[in-house]
C-alpha cells in the first residue's frame, strides 16, 4: 500500500501544525501497521508537513528516489525483512536523509547498533504524537545546519580544514597540505558527511568509487596516513574510528558547524562495514 498524504483546508489552503513552521517537508513513513500509518501520516500533516507512507520496504526505497523526501519515519521490523539490513539500504541509498526509527524492539543492544549503524533518533512504541513531532523539528532542523552546499570556489570548511574540490587542495589555516589523490578523495567523503558515522565499505563508494577493487583494510592504511600528515596542523583529532563500524569526521567543538567559504553545507552517511 502506498498513499500520499496531503490534507488541504476547503479554500486550497495547507493547515498549519500545532508545532508550526513556515516550511513544508516531505516526510516519507515505513510501517507494517495500516492504522499506525495513517495516524501519523494526519499526525505530519496537521503539523503543515506532506506525508507519503507505504507498507512495503521495496515500495519505500523506490520512493526514496522519485520523491524529494527531506526525513523518513521507518519501523524495521518489517515481515520477511531484516529490520537491520533494511536501515542500512536506506542509509547507503540516502545517506544525508534524516532517519527516525519508531520501533516495538526495545532491547537497548538493538537500539544502539541501530542509532550508530544507521539511525538518527529512535523512538520506542506505543510514544507521544507531540513527542515525535519534537524529534521531527529537532532532526530537520539539524539537517538544516548541518547540510553541506557548494560555494562558487568549491570549498568546504570544517572547523580549521578547508577543501578546494575544484583544486582538490586542503589547507588548515594558512597551511597548505600535500596529500595524495586518494587521501584527498577519503577526506572530500569524510568532510562532506560531518557528524556520520561511515562505515569502510561506504568510504570506499563515496571516495573511490564502486569500482575500486581493493580490500576494505585500504580505509584503515589510508587514514592512519590521513591522520599523520593532517593532525600536526590541528588542535584535535576531527576523525573519529567508531568501533566495528568505521570513521566519522567529528566537529571540533570550538566550530560545531560545517561552513563554506561563503555560506553553506550537504551530505551525509551512514553505512555498514
Amino acid at each position: 500500500m502506498v498513499c500520499e498524504v496531503d490534507f488541504r483546508d476547503d479554500v486550497g489552503r495547507r493547515k498549519v501544525g500545532s508545532l508550526g513552521g513556515s516550511d513544508i517537508s516531505t516526510v516519507l513513513v515505513l510501517d507494517k501497521d495500516p492504522l499506525q500509518l495513517q495516524l501519523t501520516a494526519v499526525l505530519l500533516q496537521r503539523d503543515s508537513h506532506k506525508a507519503i507512507t507505504t507498507a512495503e520496504p521495496d515500495a519505500a526505497l523506490t520512493m526514496l528516489n522519485e520523491h524529494d523526501v527531506d526525513l523518513m519515519i521507518v519501523e524495521p521490523s518489517m515481515p520477511r525483512h531484516d529490520g537491520y539490513r533494511l536501515g542500512q539500504q536506506i542509509r547507503q541509498l540516502k545517506p544525508h536523509l534524516p532517519l527516525i526509527v519508531v520501533s516495538e524492539v526495545r532491547d537497548d543492544e538493538y537500539v544502539v547498533r541501530s542509532l550508530l549503524a544507521f539511525a538518527d533518533d529512535y523512538m520506542a512504541k506505543p510514544f507521544s504524537p507531540r513527542e515525535l513531532l519534537a524529534r521531527v523539528h529537532a532532526q530537520l532542523r539539524r539537517a538544516g545546519a548541518t547540510q553541506v552546499r557548494r560555494s562558487q570556489d568549491g570549498s568546504v570548511v570544517v572547523g580549521d580544514m578547508s577543501l578546494n574540490l575544484h583544486q582538490m587542495q586542503v589547507r588548515i589555516g594558512s597551511t597548505l597540505v600535500a596529500l595524495t589523490p586518494r587521501e584527498l578523495s577519503l577526506l572530500s567523503a569524510l568532510m562532506m558527511n560531518p557528524n556520520r558515522v561511515l562505515a569502510r565499505s561506504q568510504l570506499v563508494r563515496l571516495a573511490w568509487g564502486d569500482d575500486f577493487d581493493g580490500c576494505l583494510k585500504t580505509v584503515d592504511v589510508c587514514v592512519q596516513r590521513l591522520r599523520k600528515k593532517i593532525q600536526p596542523h590541528l588542535r584535535e583529532d576531527y576523525i573519529e574510528a567508531v568501533r566495528g563500524f568505521g570513521y566519522k569526521l567529528q566537529h571540533p567543538t570550538g566550530a560545531n558547524r560545517t561552513q563554506h567559504a561563503d555560506a553553506g553545507r550537504t551530505l551525509a552517511a551512514v553505512g555498514s562495514a
